[in-house]
C-alpha cells in the first residue's frame, strides 16, 4: 500500500483562452475549418491565450489569424464556452475558453506554426473529425447558429 503521508496537492493553474469556430459558405453550404497537428494526433478548432490588454472577441480573432491565416471575419455571435483540466509539469490547470461564430469569404488560408495542416468540411465531416467532445458540442452550437440564421422569416419593409 502506497504511503500518500506527506504528498502536497499539485498547484491549481486558471488559465482562460479564446477561439473561433470560423466557416465560409461555398455553393450554399457552410464549411467549417479545423486544423490539425501529426505530432499530437488530433483535430481542433483555432484558439489560444488571451494576452494583457485584450478582451475575449479580440482574442479569438487574432488566434484564428495566426493559426489560419484568416483574417477577414466578421464575428456572428459567441457560440459558449468549454471548461477542462490538464497536468503538465507538476501543475493542475484549469481552462476556461471561450468560443464566437467567425464568418469569411476568405478560402485562401495558410496554416500557422503550431500545426502541420488544416482543412474546411462541411459539419457532416467536420463533427466526427474533431478530436475533442466539448469542441465537437462547440461545433454543433455553431452550426445550429448558421441554421437559426438560415431560417428566418424575411421581415417585410413597412408599407
Amino acid at each position: 500500500m502506497a504511503d500518500w503521508t506527506g504528498m502536497q496537492p499539485r498547484p491549481r493553474v486558471k488559465v482562460i483562452s479564446s477561439g473561433g469556430v470560423v466557416y465560409r459558405v461555398e455553393n450554399g453550404v457552410p464549411l467549417f475549418l479545423l486544423l490539425t497537428s501529426n505530432k499530437r494526433g488530433i483535430w481542433c478548432l483555432p484558439k489560444g491565450l488571451i494576452e494583457e490588454n485584450e478582451d475575449e472577441v479580440t482574442t479569438a480573432m487574432r488566434e484564428v489569424r495566426e493559426e489560419t491565416g484568416v483574417s477577414r471575419v466578421k464575428l456572428r455571435g459567441k457560440v459558449g464556452q468549454i471548461k477542462y483540466q490538464f497536468g503538465f509539469r507538476a501543475k493542475t490547470f484549469d481552462k476556461t475558453v471561450h468560443f464566437f461564430l467567425f464568418e469569411t469569404d476568405q478560402a485562401d488560408a495558410k496554416v500557422g506554426t503550431e500545426h502541420d495542416a488544416m482543412e474546411w468540411m462541411p459539419y457532416e465531416k467536420a463533427l466526427p473529425t474533431l478530436s475533442y467532445p466539448n469542441e465537437k458540442d462547440m461545433l454543433t452550437k455553431a452550426w445550429n447558429m448558421i441554421q437559426a440564421k438560415a431560417n428566418q422569416p424575411k421581415t417585410q419593409p413597412p408599407a
